[in-house]
C-alpha cells in the first residue's frame, strides 16, 4: 500500500508540474503578443506621421526626425489623451484658460513629481504641429534650435532652452530617432 501511495504523490506532483509550465507558456505568450502589439502600434504611429512631419518641416526648417520623435515621446505614440482627444502631440501648455487642464509629470530640481497643468486644444494633428513649428521657429528661446546641424544637436537644444523639464528629455527623443532610423528623413 506504501507503494501505491507513492506512484499517486508522483503522479500528482507530475500533474501540478505541467500545469504550471502550461500556465508559464499561456502567460509568456500573451506577454510577447501584447509587446508586438505595442510594437506595431509605436511603429504604425511614426509611419502614419511621417508625411506630415515632411510637410512641417520642410516649410519650417526643421528636422523631421526630430518632430516625429518629440512628438511619439510627448503623446506616448499618439496614444495619450492629450493628443487622441485634444490633438495636442507636442505637450505644449496653454497661458490661458481655454486650454484643457490634466495631470502631468514634471521634474523640478531633477525630482519628478505630478502637477495639474493647463495645455492647449487642437481642432487636427495639422494644427498641433503647426503650432509646435511656429513656437520653434519664432520664440527667441528657442534660437539654438534652429542653427542646429544635425538632430542630436536640435535635441540637446530643445532640452537646454527649457521645452521640457525631464533631465533625459534630449536622450530620450534621441533614442526614438535612432530605434527608428528616423535620421534617415533629414535632408
Amino acid at each position: 500500500m506504501a507503494r501505491r501511495s507513492k506512484n499517486n504523490n508522483t503522479v500528482f506532483l507530475f500533474c501540478i508540474f505541467l500545469f504550471i509550465v502550461i500556465i508559464f507558456i499561456f502567460l509568456t505568450k500573451n506577454d510577447n503578443v501584447d509587446k508586438h502589439q505595442y510594437a506595431d502600434k509605436k511603429l504604425e504611429y511614426i509611419e502614419t506621421t511621417k508625411p506630415l512631419a515632411n510637410k512641417i518641416a520642410k516649410k519650417y526648417k526643421l528636422f523631421p526626425s526630430v518632430i516625429i520623435a518629440q512628438s511619439a515621446l510627448e503623446s506616448n505614440y499618439g496614444s495619450s489623451e492629450l493628443s487622441s482627444t485634444y490633438n495636442n502631440y507636442f505637450g505644449i501648455k496653454s497661458n490661458s484658460n481655454d486650454g484643457v487642464r490634466l495631470d502631468t509629470i514634471e521634474y523640478v530640481n531633477n525630482k519628478g513629481g505630478v502637477y495639474n497643468e493647463n495645455f492647449r486644444s487642437y481642432k487636427s494633428k495639422v494644427d498641433s504641429f503647426t503650432d509646435y513649428a511656429k513656437l520653434i521657429t519664432k520664440a527667441k528661446r528657442y534660437e539654438k534650435v534652429r542653427q542646429a546641424n544635425d538632430y542630436k544637436e536640435a535635441c540637446k537644444s530643445l532640452q537646454e532652452c527649457g521645452y521640457a523639464t525631464d533631465p533625459n528629455y534630449a536622450d530620450k527623443i534621441i533614442s526614438i530617432i535612432e530605434k527608428y532610423e528616423l535620421y534617415e528623413l533629414d535632408f
